[in-house]
């Protein structure tokens, strides 16, 4: 055969040397493209979830469920959606043996996603303590329930029994939920909180004058009931601050400036001055005269 002859030329190296040249680029073309394609190992068919949260699922929770081809791809659709809106049906209680809710779900847990994207077919809680519980949200759509672990995020599958009642319904404590439930409305709004005495009935209020906003004294209030005579005809005032008398002001003494004292001490430099030559006119005047 023509085409058997010219592969035993290739292998007998009787092709021409541009042949062998394209043959050559053909084979490391084809081992690039081997190269870069990811390898995906096969998944394990059981694992280990003794430890919770120790292996945490790394990639897009929604976009996990199309790993699920046995749903269809409609119902995979809404339940992508739905888990993007945090819309799921149920918070389930996992513990060692049992999976409980407001509905009745097997205790099998199966197609866990860890890390990266790696899918467990079955996993196994057998090393768990009788007291250790996890909580997960739980998304339906008919007969395919998808779970999402609030410890670490690992995307798996539980089944509900058929025509199975729920347990209780886990109590809130540790490990709530990081985000509202939906549907729950707004929070109710805190009355702002009104002066006490608004809110007495007026039976209490009986005997207690009235007091003129913005005085300084008030009669002690009386919250005993009302006697059965009849109400007192002459009510006391009710004593009202006095304010004491203003004291009067004294305005501060002068005083003096440098140069009163200045002036000062010229006088009575001058008035000196000028009894002593008053003193010496008088006793010059009181000698007698010598030539007579």
């Amino acid at each position: 055969m023509e085409g058997g002859s010219n592969f035993d030329e290739v292998l007998r190296g009787r092709c021409p040397p541009m042949s062998r040249l394209q043959y050559l680029l053909a084979a490391l073309a084809a081992g690039a493209l081997l190269a870069h394609a990811p390898a995906r190992a096969a998944a394990p068919a059981a694992c280990s979830w003794d430890r919770p949260g120790h292996d945490s699922f790394m990639g897009d929770v929604p976009a996990a469920v199309d790993r699920y081809k046995d749903i269809a791809p409609d119902v995979r659709e809404r339940l992508k959606a739905r888990m993007r809106a945090h819309d799921y049906d149920d918070i389930v209680e996992i513990s060692r043996d049992r999976i409980a809710g407001n509905a009745g779900y097997e205790p099998t847990i199966r197609d866990m996603h860890f890390g990266q994207g790696r899918v467990c077919a079955s996993v196994s809680r057998d090393r768990w303590s009788d007291e250790q519980r996890e909580r997960a949200l739980v998304y339906c759509e008919g007969t395919a329930c998808v779970m999402v672990p609030t410890v670490c995020r690992n995307v798996s599958r539980i089944a509900r029994v058929p025509g199975g009642g729920g347990g209780p319904v886990p109590p809130p404590g540790e490990g709530e939920l990081p985000f509202d439930p939906p549907g729950a409305g707004a929070p109710t709004p805190v009355p702002e909180a009104g002066p006490f005495l608004t809110t007495l009935p007026p039976s209490l209020l009986t005997g207690v004058p009235a007091v003129p906003p913005g005085s300084f004294a008030s009669p002690p209030l009386s919250f005993a009931p009302p006697s059965a005579g009849p109400p007192p005809s002459f009510m006391p005032t009710p004593p009202l601050f006095t304010l004491p008398p203003r004291a009067t002001e004294m305005p501060p003494p002068a005083v003096p400036e440098p140069s009163t004292y200045a002036m000062a001490a010229a006088g009575l430099l001058l008035l000196s001055w000028w009894l002593r030559r008053a003193s010496s006119s008088r006793r010059a005047s009181s000698r007698p005269c010598r030539d007579a």
